[in-house]
């Protein structure tokens, strides 16, 4: 088994595609969080940590034609994909660099508005997230975003023997990772049918969906010797040393407390001073088994006045999957959500017109005393896969979309772009 610093490199990262590390994304939410974010109407950049085989960047590339993009991966193998695709779709925007971390963090040059890692953290050595770390400190512009993906405790702890288990079952195995993770898969699910979890049913749950995804995608996730959840307040405190301040989530949905914790908990949580103890029990609350963490270096919070005025400027348009007018049922963590019509319905009716600022939405009669309402159904509707920010700079992408979508066909990913938002939403199929 090819491994790099305890880490899979026989096998590529299969790829998948986040909306939240998209720079329009991020620039909204860190807006709707009261601050003031990098200006992407002017030339910006941005840097992905692990970008795998760079659908995140050939997204961005393709669809932010005001953004340079570098995308670092230690998987050679997984970047001749993403170099061959950029050729393809002639993107002369972003660029892929073959190093680790540390090496990167040497002969790297560039500053940047935005700094992302997905699917990384929690799987790497210590002293590889270390350099993450000094990659955010030394080359994050100020203002500059840094988002930050990681498993995290309660929700990912019964996890952590089956992770070891499988690990140590691979390295026991012959053939290549991913037929590694295959055989030890099925042994643990032996494991399962035998009873060892029977007085963990929501463990033997887990197991068995485990079945239903890729092996390669599996055996980047547990054949590595360095799998670990975090605490939230631990990570925080590491990215504060590294000069940067918690915003808040990439989810929108989780900077919403009155939807997403229970509603019995929230006087409980109002009361807690600390926001890292706040974090702390948010994370129980839902039992949170991953996080989107938001940071921002020398961030400039906002007046009201100041911070309306940006988030007015936003402007919204329905996706291909956008809900139809009327009562809005959310799945959220902690259960199902019924979002009222009277709430929901006057944005979705005006966005299925088309293209509205806040500034338009919030003349709503809906909306014409309750800012923070119209805030929070937008947030939630953005988090639904429903509506999304446009990009500000209006530019023409058609020539590189269509030739990124013709791409995307070819290699059957199942990926809709939405290039007015610099974005991709999952196909219509891809339920």
């Amino acid at each position: 088994m090819n491994t790099h610093d305890g880490y899979v490199m026989d096998v590529a990262y299969p790829p998948h595609f986040h909306k939240e590390i998209q720079p329009v994304w991020l620039a909204s939410l860190a807006q709707f969080l009261g601050t003031a974010a990098p200006d992407i109407t002017r030339p910006y950049s941005c840097c992905e940590l692990g970008c795998g085989m760079g659908i995140n960047l050939l997204v961005a590339a393709a669809t932010n034609p005001l953004g340079q993009f570098v995308g670092v991966d230690a998987n050679d193998k997984a970047l001749a994909i993403a170099r061959a695709a950029a050729k393809s779709v002639g993107l002369t925007n972003v660029h892929f660099v073959h190093a680790d971390f540390a090496h990167f963090a040497q002969s790297n040059n560039l500053f940047f508005d935005f700094i992302v890692s997905h699917g990384v953290w929690s799987w790497i050595a210590p002293n590889q997230q270390r350099n993450i770390l000094q990659l955010v400190a030394k080359f994050l512009k100020p203002k500059g975003l840094f988002y930050l993906h990681y498993m995290c405790h309660p929700g990912a702890t019964p996890m952590v023997p089956i992770q070891a288990l499988l690990n140590d079952l691979a390295k026991q195995l012959p053939g290549t990772s991913e037929e590694k993770l295959s055989a030890a898969l099925d042994f643990v699910c032996q494991l399962d049918l035998a009873g060892a979890f029977v007085d963990q049913p929501q463990l033997s749950d887990k197991i068995r969906a485990l079945k239903q995804k890729p092996p390669g995608y599996l055996a980047h996730d547990f054949l590595t010797d360095h799998w670990a959840p975090q605490h939230s307040v631990d990570i925080h405190r590491l990215v504060a040393q590294a000069g940067m301040t918690f915003l808040g989530s990439a989810n929108a949905l989780e900077n919403l407390d009155k939807l997403s914790v229970p509603g019995a908990m929230q006087p409980l949580l109002s009361n807690l001073a600390s926001p890292a103890l706040r974090e702390r029990v948010k994370d129980l609350a839902r039992n949170q088994h991953q996080r989107s963490d938001l940071f921002q270096r020398a961030p400039t919070p906002l007046g009201q006045q100041d911070a309306l005025r940006q988030v007015d400027a936003l402007r919204f348009q329905a996706l291909p999957k956008a809900s139809l007018p009327g009562a809005v049922t959310f799945k959220t963590p902690i259960g199902e959500i019924q979002g009222p019509s009277e709430v929901f319905s006057p944005p979705l009716e005006r966005l299925a017109e088309g293209p509205a600022t806040f500034a338009e939405l919030r003349q709503l009669p809906a909306f014409s005393d309750a800012l923070g309402t119209l805030s929070q159904s937008l947030q939630m509707l953005m988090w639904n896969g429903d509506i999304h920010p446009q990009r500000p700079d209006g530019l023409d992408t058609s020539e590189h979309v269509s030739r990124l979508a013709a791409w995307i066909e070819r290699n059957q990913l199942k990926l809709q772009i939405a290039a007015d938002c610099g974005t991709a939403v999952h196909r219509l199929d891809d339920d």
